[in-house]
């Protein structure tokens, strides 16, 4: 959720501009689940390219949604993501901040990567739409995962190199941070599965590297409690939920310390939005591959969850004088 606040009248009139067209509407409707082209947009809604082309610009620096440029036949494309599904204004000046504004939680699909560098063996599972069906990619071809679809993975994996995704975060409370983690079920990647096959798998936030975890296999000795029975037996099948956390005392994983990291090295407030990149590098000890689960893939009901805590106390936001 998107939190803005009478008190930051340049961001809230940015938003509200963003919002204040149909076409600007319709454009964020078509994106809420799927990742399209400006081109692609364009045919949708039966809109010239220019048109689409500058309405998805001023929604781009409202930051309500995510743009990257992919290869196409002809050059490059501008490939559209959505950031968010609801939108919170307070309009009292001196208002409370209400006990929820202490946490700002949100969900990012695992396919919502905006940059990746990786190496086979590699590939994803996309649903389809009943949800029921799955279509797996061609293995192990790393241009795949330029598929705009990609946003519906529910499994993707790769042998090392990593996945990078960038998550919007609009600081018009003025609260200071506490904490951040991110929560995601992984496991290694094995030919198959082993669920003995270790792998080094590091995570970075904005850039600086928190950690390496030690994960102790691929799993796949049973279903996965979520894993569709479509899924072929013999692969893995789910993984194991960490959450990793940084905070002003160093960072951990599962609350187990594995670096001496600060939050203030994060820089987490300089920013319109956060990095959060997680693979192998090549010059781990153990490369042995990740897979990253879905919100219906596993053992675990959630996509990537980014939380940021902040301090215990309410604040009351500063009286404008007239």
């Amino acid at each position: 959720m998107l939190q803005l606040s009478i008190n930051d009248p340049e961001i809230l009139a940015k938003i509200c501009h963003a919002l204040s067209t149909e076409l600007r509407l319709e454009i964020l409707s078509l994106l809420e689940h799927d990742t399209l082209s400006c081109l692609e947009i364009s045919k949708q809604l039966s809109y010239p390219l220019s048109t689409i082309s500058a309405n998805v610009k001023i929604l781009e620096e409202a930051g309500l949604i995510l743009t990257e440029l992919a290869p196409a036949k002809n050059g490059s494309k501008k490939l559209c993501s959505s950031v968010y599904l609801d939108v919170l204004i307070h309009l009292g000046i001196g208002a409370i901040i209400p006990k929820d504004s202490k946490k700002y939680e949100t969900s990012i699909p695992i396919g919502n990567y905006m940059d990746f560098n990786i190496s086979p063996s590699c590939g994803m599972v996309i649903f389809k739409e009943n949800n029921e069906a799955i279509d797996d990619s061609p293995f192990d071809d790393s241009n795949y995962f330029l598929n705009p679809k990609r946003v519906d993975a529910q499994l993707l994996w790769f042998r090392k190199g990593y996945v990078e995704y960038r998550v919007p975060v609009y600081d018009s409370l003025h609260l200071k941070p506490e904490f951040i983690s991110f929560s995601l079920e992984i496991c290694s990647e094995a030919p198959g599965f082993n669920n003995v096959w270790k792998s080094d798998i590091t995570m970075w936030i904005n850039g600086i590297e928190i950690g390496t975890w030690i994960c102790p296999g691929d799993f796949g000795d049973r279903n996965g409690k979520l894993t569709p029975s479509t899924w072929m037996s013999g692969s893995t099948q789910y993984g194991i939920l960490t959450e990793w956390t940084v905070t002003d005392g160093g960072a951990q994983l599962n609350q187990e310390p594995i670096s001496n990291i600060c939050l203030s090295q994060l820089d987490i407030q300089k920013g319109k939005y956060i990095t959060m990149r997680i693979g192998v590098k090549d010059t781990s000890e153990h490369i042995g591959g990740i897979n990253i689960f879905g919100e219906k893939f596993g053992d675990y009901p959630q996509n990537i969850i980014m939380t940021i805590g902040y301090n215990n106390e309410l604040k009351k936001l500063p009286i404008k004088e007239k």
